[in-house]
């Protein structure tokens, strides 16, 4: 067997299961990566470009582990379940997407490397399941602020949330329930942004 494909089997081992435990057993699990579903809706294009920073997120979130809420204020984790990516870098990519799939703006993307003409500033608060008494649910709260590099000065901020119903608590139900829920978030964020910057740059030149 030759090296190259020795090794191409190792990352796909990898791929599928976790590292092994002390006791030698390994732990497989699924990894799960969210698709854009919805397109943000149309409207007049912007002639400036936008730089997305990381969200900002708790150590809770910042994480490939998906979390889930049984109770009010207890997370645990879906122990056979991950994200793709760490939360915020998955939804960083998600918007962005978002953006570009508008066909709205002149550029977009990350903070460094780009001559942006706004920023948008990002904490992500929730990517989590929650599971209660009326049953389970896809939760992602938001904050959103923009900034206008020219005057270095915040112009807007807004509160995104989600929370999509799920058809079971496990998360081969609820992964469709977080689809619905970033695609929310997603195209409210993009005609938000838009929209604002829009009234930003018209009021400028006033």
């Amino acid at each position: 067997m030759s090296l190259t494909i020795r090794i191409a089997g190792l990352l796909a081992a990898c791929l599928l299961t976790a590292c092994a435990s002390l006791t030698g057993k390994t732990e497989p699990f699924a990894i799960y990566a969210p698709q854009l579903r919805s397109a943000p809706e149309t409207g007049p294009a912007v002639d400036w470009q936008l730089a997305i920073d990381t969200p900002l997120a708790s150590s809770a979130i910042d994480s490939t582990r998906i979390a889930v809420m049984p109770t009010p204020g207890v997370l645990q984790i879906y122990p056979a379940a991950r994200w793709r990516d760490p939360a915020p870098a998955l939804l960083r990519g998600l918007i962005v997407e978002g953006f570009e799939r508008s066909g709205r703006i002149l550029g977009v993307g990350a903070a460094a490397g780009l001559r942006a003409d706004f920023g948008l500033t990002l904490e992500l608060r929730a990517l989590q399941a929650e599971v209660g008494a009326d049953g389970a649910r896809a939760v992602v709260r938001l904050q959103a602020s923009l900034t206008d590099y020219a005057s270095n000065r915040v112009v807007a901020a807004r509160t995104f949330e989600a929370a999509t119903p799920a058809a079971g608590s496990d998360m081969t139900a609820m992964f469709p329930a977080f689809e619905t829920s970033l695609d929310t978030i997603v195209v409210q964020l993009v005609d938000w942004t838009l929209a604002e910057g829009e009234r930003r740059r018209s009021a400028a030149t006033r």
